[in-house]
């Protein structure tokens, strides 16, 4: 593809190690035990689940909306052609019909019709300005408070339901991921359509606004011109990095419920505002420091790996979720909650090295990745050449 950077791809192989962490727990486990008070019985578990919802849940998606973003700018503004609006919903709904899929066979926390739906929107956003699109962003992260907020004032409500028939949910859930691959992927797509209100009301607004500061980054250039870029994130650098450290060590005393449950209505309002604000600062500094790793002579190794992933990389988050799906359905290794967090979170390391092969691998022959390659014949309404 011309004018590719290699810095968003280097990102977004970077990016595909964190989703994998925080979605492995759903793959191995029933989806009402993730991130619950009995969902660890040891202290070596309990360390890996407070492992990832530091570092890694809410940041990683926040990265990959960003870099969504910025990336479907640029192919905006490199399609000029009158058919480009047929071409961008054309991808669009190409993207949906693989999230669709994805969720029902593959994986519940699909984000990939999300951002088909999301994306939609986005095309509208094109010709504004910088300033529109950084109000924008904010406004979206305030809607993200509000929800998170009513979100919170209906965990009681819903806890209280949960504990009623959660015996009867978990061993449903075993039962049929146990089970043949049909009985998995019927339990999938009830748990996909129950997780619907949790996307909408915890990932949209967040990811919306990503999406909107992806924009704005594409259209400053801030990520492929570095040397300016640098000076201005070193100031902010100190500040993101204390708030990111400060309101993710809140997200998880809070999350893997080390502070006491039912909090004040204050604390709520706090910990939807620490969730929502703290997590892209966390991100921002992940940025940072690979920005300034990867504009260094230090990176020259590593690049091709990261960028070769980044290349690929719906084939890899897709190609992730079914290396996942195999391992823990019936129909696969069968190992559906049967591993403790900490060993889930060291499973993230080999299936990514993987890929990672894969990938290199992969475009040592073809220009594209497979899932790459269909979204672009699909896109351009024609048989795209992959050698």
């Amino acid at each position: 593809m011309k004018n590719r950077i290699g810095f968003i791809d280097f990102l977004r192989g970077f990016a595909l190690l964190g989703i994998l962490a925080v979605n492995l727990p759903y793959f191995s486990k029933p989806m009402y035990l993730v991130a619950s008070l009995g969902e660890n019985s040891t202290l070596l578990d309990s360390i890996g689940s407070w492992i990832v919802a530091f570092f890694f849940e809410s940041k990683f998606y926040i990265l990959f909306s960003f870099l969504f973003g910025y990336g479907f700018f640029i192919q905006i503004q490199n399609n000029p052609e009158t058919d480009s609006r047929s071409r961008y919903f054309r991808r669009i709904l190409g993207l949906g019909i693989l999230g669709l899929l994805h969720g029902v066979f593959l994986f519940i926390g699909d984000i990939l019709l999300s951002y088909a739906i999301l994306g939609a929107f986005l095309w509208f956003l094109r010709n504004r300005s910088s300033s529109w699109l950084l109000k924008f962003s904010l406004f979206c992260l305030a809607l993200a408070v509000f929800c998170r907020i009513g979100m919170s004032f209906a965990e009681v409500e819903l806890k209280s339901q949960l504990e009623t028939n959660l015996p009867r949910l978990l061993e449903e859930s075993r039962k049929a991921y146990l089970g043949g691959f049909w009985e998995s992927t019927v339990q999938r797509t009830k748990d996909t359509i129950l997780s619907i209100p949790f996307l909408v009301f915890y990932q949209w607004p967040s990811v919306l606004s990503m999406f909107a500061l992806g924009f704005y980054a594409a259209k400053n250039s801030i990520l492929t011109d570095w040397e300016n870029t640098k000076p201005n994130f070193k100031k902010l650098f100190p500040w993101a990095l204390t708030l990111g450290i400060l309101g993710n060590l809140v997200y998880t005393l809070h999350s893997r419920h080390i502070l006491p449950e039912n909090p004040s209505v204050f604390l709520k309002i706090l910990y939807a505002i620490s969730d929502t604000f703290c997590a892209p600062a966390l991100t921002f500094s992940y940025v940072y420091l690979l920005g300034n790793y990867y504009n260094s002579g230090r990176s020259f190794t590593d690049r091709i790996w990261f960028e070769t992933m980044g290349k690929l990389s719906l084939t890899c988050y897709l190609g992730e979720s079914l290396v996942c799906t195999w391992i823990f359905c019936g129909w696969g290794l069968g190992y559906f909650d049967q591993i403790g967090s900490y060993i889930v979170l060291l499973l993230t390391v080999p299936i990514w090295i993987f890929w990672g092969m894969f990938s290199l691998v992969w475009k040592r022959t073809f220009t594209l990745g497979p899932m790459e390659w269909i979204l672009r014949s699909w896109t351009y309404w024609k048989m795209i050449k992959i050698l």
